[in-house]
This record gives structure tokens, C-alpha cells and sequence, in this order.
């Protein structure tokens, strides 16, 4: 990610650093090679990154899925429970309510992991999405520069 970010600065620099046309209000000339060699270097490191969010979302599967094992295991262990108290009406009672708090803890715990993995994995996605939103602007503005570099020569 910090790969895509120092590139960009390189070409905003590469931008920057370009000499102004007099008279073409505040245009500027821009070696192609050299900005276009970013723009390459930028592509080959996108499917990296979407590599590494696929690899959150497994991992937010992942979690998931334990959470849910977990939660099905405390309801397992609970039902144990209960069946081995039943020989005496407090006791059922008491193990029942037991049962009860275990599946309910269990259950929030499962919500409460699912959650936080779907919100780590969603800023992750953001934050991915926002880094190649800027990438492709950036891409976009610098092709429409040379476009309009390149009409105007004509003329």
C-alpha cells in the first residue's frame, strides 16, 4: 500500500517539477516515458493489494466461522449440562437458566466477532478503495494534461 503512495508522490513530483509553456496558461511540459513508467509500476502492484484484501476477507471468514463453532460448542456443552441436572427441580431450574445465560453469551459473543471482522474488513476495503480511487484520478488528470498537450501541438 505504501508502495502506491510513494508513487504517487513521485508523480505528483514528477507534475510539480515540470517547466511551464509561456502564453498556455500555466501548462505544462511532462516527459511521458517517465510518468507513464509510474503509471505501469502502479498496475503492477494493484493485484498485490487486491490479493491482500482477499486474503482479509478469508481471514474475516475465518473468524466467523470459529466464532459460530465456539457459539455451537457453548450450546453443546450447555445441553450436557441441563441433561445431567434434570434429576432435581431445583437443580433443573437452576441448570436451565445456566443453559440459558451460556447460549446467550455465546450467541453475543459470535455477533460481537462477526462484527468486528465485518468492520476490519470493511475500513480495509475502504481504505483500498480510497488509495485507487486517488490512483485512478491521478492517472485520469495526467492523461488528460498530455491529451490537451498534444491538441494544442497539433494546432
Amino acid at each position: 500500500m505504501m508502495e502506491i503512495f510513494r508513487i504517487l508522490d513521485e508523480m505528483e513530483i514528477l507534475l510539480k517539477g515540470t517547466r511551464k509553456i509561456p502564453f498556455t496558461g500555466g501548462k505544462s511540459l511532462v516527459e511521458t516515458n517517465r510518468f507513464l513508467d509510474r503509471v505501469d509500476r502502479i498496475r503492477a502492484i494493484l493485484p498485490e493489494e487486491l490479493q491482500a484484501a482477499k486474503l482479509l476477507l478469508a481471514e474475516r471468514e475465518r473468524i466467523v466461522n470459529e466464532a459460530c463453532t465456539e457459539a455451537e460448542g457453548y450450546v453443546e456443552q450447555s445441553k450436557h449440562e441441563a441433561a445431567r441436572m434434570i434429576e432435581d427441580n431445583a437443580i433443573t431450574r437452576n441448570a436451565m437458566n445456566l443453559a440459558e445465560d451460556i447460549v446467550a453469551k455465546g450467541e453475543d459473543m459470535a455477533e460481537q466477532i462477526r462484527r468486528d471482522a465485518e468492520e476490519y474488513a470493511d475500513g480495509v476495503l475502504s481504505h483500498i478503495e480510497f488509495v485507487l480511487r486517488k490512483g485512478l484520478d491521478t492517472v485520469i488528470e495526467g492523461r488528460e494534461q498530455i491529451r490537451q498537450e498534444l491538441s494544442e501541438d497539433k494546432d
